[in-house]
């Protein structure tokens, strides 16, 4: 067994520096082009001050050389960061998840908490319009009350609570409900959303399944505001949120970064 082992180590690592000299050749052929690139440039460049009747047309090719340029150089720059971050994992060196090209890197929206009273009028009406939903919220088991909100791409907002069953899995989040009810009217992308419930000890942030539920329906990154509800003894206080209460501003892709995706 530990000869297979040995012998299969070997095949990788044989295969690993074929893969890096196949690299090393296609740098070098880019290097080449490059250089027989900047060669013409400045051939073009002697001809155009000596040569005024086509000008025009010898700036024209001028920017696309250095189109042409620019590309290379990208490129050039990629396989080298590449092979750097080969070599370093065959040293053994850890490579950073932020480079990583098996993973996606989608831009996303800055993450944050603020008062109340400093959050815009759109999440403050979301975080209202989520409180209000709570109040419908049917927990008889886990007496954990969840209100959600989301706004349709058109404007309206969705509202959801959560829903137990005695049985427990056939329950529902207050996420996929506020979503539901807007997908089965015929909304089916959100541009932002907002949950709320009480836990003395923080915020109360989507499950899993949700997570991966609210992208589904995104378009690219969404603000998701956060906020804790007033404790049960107060629930009947208004307003429900205090201007100096906390609120976490985050974001669909912070809480998935690495959602399940069929790559199609």
């Amino acid at each position: 067994m530990s000869e297979k082992r040995k012998l299969l180590q070997r095949y990788m690592r044989n295969l690993n520096n074929l893969q890096d000299e196949l690299k090393r050749k296609e740098l070098e052929n880019k290097m080449r082009e490059l250089e027989m690139l900047q060669v013409k440039l400045a051939r073009r460049q002697e001809q155009s001050g000596t040569e005024c009747a086509g000008g025009k047309i010898k700036e024209l090719r001028q920017k696309k050389l250095r189109k042409v340029l620019g590309k290379y150089m990208m490129t050039l720059e990629g396989f080298l960061c590449e092979l750097a971050r080969r070599e370093a994992r065959l040293n053994g060196d850890k490579g950073r998840a932020s480079e990583s090209e098996n993973l996606p890197h989608p831009q996303m929206l800055e993450e944050y908490t603020v008062a109340f009273c400093a959050v815009g009028e759109d999440g403050r009406e979301l975080l209202e319009a989520a409180l209000s939903a709570r109040r419908c919220a049917y927990a008889p088991y886990s007496k954990f009350k969840v209100g959600a909100a989301f706004r349709a791409k058109c404007g309206r907002i969705y509202t959801g609570c959560n829903i137990e069953n005695v049985a427990f899995t056939p329950g529902n989040c207050a996420e996929r409900c506020a979503l539901a009810k807007g997908i089965s009217e015929g909304e089916k992308k959100y541009t932002a959303g907002a949950v709320v419930a009480y836990h003395p000890d923080g915020f109360t942030t989507p499950c899993g399944v949700c997570r991966q539920f609210i992208l589904e329906f995104v378009q690219r990154d969404i603000p998701i505001y956060i906020a804790k509800a007033p404790p049960p003894e107060q629930e009947d206080c208004i307003p429900s949120i205090q201007d100096e209460d906390e609120v976490l501003v985050t974001s669909a892709y912070h809480l998935l970064p690495y959602s399940f995706n069929s790559f199609e």
